[in-house]
Parts: structure tokens; C-alpha cells; sequence
């Protein structure tokens, strides 16, 4: 079975264990004032807002306010590490005293559709394993800017404040008959962010459930659907541990574990949305930028109405795309996917040729407009919306938007299975999880 402590285990398997969480105090503190989102995703003036919602917001550990005055003892990561404590002395969280799993429910409307749905997790900790052992799967690269900042907060509070978001196969739906109704007990909270999204929790402290779950996930593959570089970063966060303690590798240590999230690939609650790419200013026209594209897509003009339709549907083959410039809005067809693939990197798996991204990325950025992969970072933003994606455009301060289908959230396990991985951005999950659900602390 599982261990929360130290000890030799074989590690062939998924390692996914409850552990005694840190959460707020329901008493002390209005749990809707204190959710925050990824911290990947919370602008300047978010960040602002949620500073002012609540003392206690997670705001303060995940992304601390940076100060001109700030040194290398006195920083966003100390202040972040002397917030948590205080926050621990003072009652405002508290840790449960028994190892729980934790049930985690969204309540949201589709964006697409607009009806009522629900998605639901399982919150434990999961043994970090290098993605080499095909136990975690990632499906997206990742940049080292994001890895650099988020390992030194991990080596200065020593906390995961938020969970990666894994999928999982769940044959038989064994285990959404557990978590989806979980014992019909009393819910830790139930909390409203300022999305509407109403966030749900229970924590699962029966020792045969605990055992049940356990054992159901050990046979699963976990394919990494968000939080990438925080599961890079914690690997190797263990390794340096390990390697500064000359600790054995066959004594597991809380450090070779993470806060993770489980969703089904099949819960009804999942949806994957587009991730469109706007191109700054890079010495190109709208005209030029359609010329250029016209031998290998069949350009028609549309409405932007017809264009929302189109990115509304998934992504099959990587042949249509919309793109927005000063001169209209046009819906882009591809002609011959034989000449475009020939114009693309030789030699990849046929199914990295039908990702759209990919195309986009290889044929039509790379090859037809010049900007090379090592330019992308800088040329380009990036946008969930089409209104959002379209008004750079409008306003002047981009020369164009492409707009994409969402990918079919298979095309992970498609992916994967043929060892490449998605350009970064590939997928955007709604609604992402929330940040001050519980935290798991190697202190624990």
C-alpha cells in the first residue's frame, strides 16, 4: 500500500497517495476572497485585485508582489515562505490531522454552448517520476524563464500552493463512481470566484476508500494536461535534494512528491478550448502575409461571426484556420496537405502533421512568413478568445491573429504515444484549476 513516510517502494507504478493537507480555516477566513488562478495566467492588474479581495489570499504565496527594494534575503520567495508560517501560527490554515484524499468539483458554464456543467478531480500527491519511465506523460514544451522562478519559491517555502493537472483513462468509470458523489458528506466548502465558476471541495479520509482509489490509479499513465514546468521543476528540485543529502534513491523523501489533480479523460466536465496566436509588428503586411499564403490555402473573406463558428469545432486535420488583418477577416483552407507537408520538417509521425499548431507553427509561421521557431517567444501573444485575439488588430498594435480549432484532448495520448510533444500552448483546459484549495508542504 501506500506510505507517508519514508521508505523503500518500487516505483514501476503510479504513486498516487492522500497526504495530511494544509487549507484554510472555513471559520477564520470566506474561502470565495482568498481562490486565485494559476499564477501563469494573473496579469499586473489581477494580481492588484486579488491583493485587495482579501489579506489571505493565496495571491501572497503563489505570486508575491516584487518591491524596489527587494534583495536576496528579503523577496517575493521570503515573503511568500514568512506568509505561509505566519499564516500557520496565526490559525488562518490549519492541516487536517488524518492523510485525505480531496474531491474537488467545478460548477461552470460551457463557454461554447452555454449550458451548466461540472468537472471532477481527485487531489493527492504523486510520486515525481522522469518522464523517460512513461508513468507521466507530457504533451507540451516548456521555457526556462517559468522553471527558474517557480524552483526558487519551491526551495524557499518548500510547499506545492497548487496542483498540476493530470488525465487519466478510467476503464469502467471505477473511480468517478467514487469521487463524483462523494459519500454525500458535508463539503469542506463550497466557494464562488469572480468568474461565477463555483468551486467545491470534500476531503475522503476512510481508509478503505483511501486504499481503493490508491490501488485503482496504480495501473493508470498520467498525461500532464497543465503545469508542466512546475513538474519539471519539482523533478529536479528532488534530484538537487537528493544530490545535496546524499540521500539513497530507495528512501522516498516528501520532496519526491507533488500536488497533483486527477481528472478523467472522460469526465463530462472536460473541455479543451483554442489557444489563438496574434503576431506582433514584424515588417510584413496583411496583404503580404495573404499573398504569401495563397498557394497553399484556399483564402475566402467571411464574417468574424462565421469565423467564432469555426473555432468552436475541434481540430481534425490542421486544415483550416481563421486570420484576422487590417485588410478583413478570412477563413483559410488548406489545399494539398501532401504539398504542405512537404514544405514542413521531414521525417515526423503522421500525426504530428495533423495537429494545427504544428502547421500553423512549421508551414505558415516558419516557411511562408519567415518567423522561425526561435522567434516565436517574442513575435507572438497569445489569446482564448477570438474577441480578444482580434482587438490588437483592430486597435493597430498587431498585424495579424490566427485563430485555431481546439485540439481533440486525445491528441495528448496520439502525441504522446509517438514520443513528441505539443508546442507550448497547445492546450488551454477550461476552467483552469484554482490556486488555495489546499497545499502540501514537505513539512508535513
Amino acid at each position: 500500500m501506500y506510505d507517508l513516510h519514508g521508505s523503500i517502494q518500487s516505483t514501476q507504478h503510479l504513486d498516487f497517495q492522500p497526504f495530511k493537507a494544509w487549507r484554510y480555516a472555513t471559520e477564520r477566513v470566506n474561502v470565495s476572497t482568498v481562490l486565485a488562478p494559476p499564477y501563469d495566467v494573473i496579469s499586473p492588474e489581477k494580481q492588484q485585485k486579488l491583493y485587495e479581495k482579501s489579506q489571505f489570499n493565496c495571491i501572497r504565496l503563489i505570486l508575491n508582489k516584487k518591491d524596489p527594494a527587494d534583495t536576496d534575503q528579503h523577496n517575493v520567495y521570503t515573503r511568500a515562505r514568512d506568509t505561509f508560517q505566519t499564516w500557520q501560527k496565526q490559525g488562518v490554515l490549519v492541516q487536517d490531522a488524518q492523510p485525505c484524499f480531496y474531491v474537488y468539483r467545478q460548477t461552470f458554464k460551457d463557454p461554447t454552448v452555454g449550458s451548466i456543467k461540472n468537472r471532477f478531480a481527485l487531489l493527492g500527491r504523486v510520486r515525481l517520476e522522469p518522464f523517460e519511465k512513461g508513468i507521466i506523460v507530457p504533451h507540451e514544451k516548456t521555457l526556462s524563464g517559468p522553471k527558474a522562478d517557480r524552483m526558487r519559491l519551491l526551495k524557499t517555502v518548500q510547499t506545492n500552493f497548487s496542483p498540476v493537472f493530470g488525465l487519466y483513462e478510467d476503464e469502467g468509470f471505477k473511480i468517478r463512481s467514487i469521487i463524483q458523489d462523494p459519500m454525500n458528506s458535508k463539503a469542506v466548502f463550497t466557494a464562488e470566484d469572480d468568474d461565477k465558476i463555483v468551486h467545491t471541495l470534500w476531503a475522503v479520509e476512510d481508509p478503505d476508500i483511501l486504499a481503493r482509489l490508491h490501488n485503482f490509479l496504480k495501473s493508470k499513465k498520467v498525461y500532464i494536461a497543465d503545469g508542466h514546468h512546475r513538474y519539471e521543476t519539482a523533478l529536479e528540485y528532488a534530484k538537487q535534494q537528493r544530490e545535496e543529502r546524499r540521500s539513497s534513491d530507495l528512501v522516498i523523501l516528501p520532496f519526491d512528491y507533488m500536488y497533483m489533480a486527477l481528472v478523467s479523460f472522460d469526465d463530462p466536465g472536460l473541455i479543451v478550448l483554442p489557444t489563438h496566436r496574434i503576431v506582433t509588428p514584424f515588417g510584413m503586411t496583411g496583404g503580404e502575409i495573404i499573398r504569401r499564403l495563397e498557394e497553399y490555402f484556399k483564402v475566402e473573406e467571411v464574417s468574424l461571426e462565421k469565423l467564432k463558428a469555426m473555432t468552436a469545432a475541434y481540430d481534425h486535420s490542421g486544415k483550416t484556420f481563421g486570420l484576422v488583418v487590417e485588410e478583413g477577416n478570412f477563413l483559410l483552407t488548406m489545399i494539398d496537405k501532401e504539398k504542405s507537408k512537404a514544405r514542413m520538417i521531414f521525417g515526423k509521425p503522421e500525426a504530428w502533421y495533423d495537429l494545427n499548431v504544428n502547421v500553423l507553427g512549421h508551414l505558415i509561421f516558419t516557411e511562408l512568413l519567415g518567423l522561425k521557431e526561435e522567434r516565436w517567444e517574442s513575435a507572438l501573444k497569445f489569446e482564448h478568445t477570438v474577441d480578444g485575439a482580434v482587438a490588437p488588430v483592430q486597435k493597430g498594435e498587431a498585424t495579424a491573429a490566427f485563430l485555431l480549432q481546439p485540439p481533440k484532448v486525445k491528441m495528448l495520448e496520439t502525441m504522446s504515444a509517438v514520443g513528441e510533444r505539443m508546442p507550448q500552448k497547445s492546450t488551454y483546459f477550461y476552467p483552469k484549476l484554482a490556486s488555495g484549495l489546499i497545499f502540501y508542504s514537505h513539512k508535513e
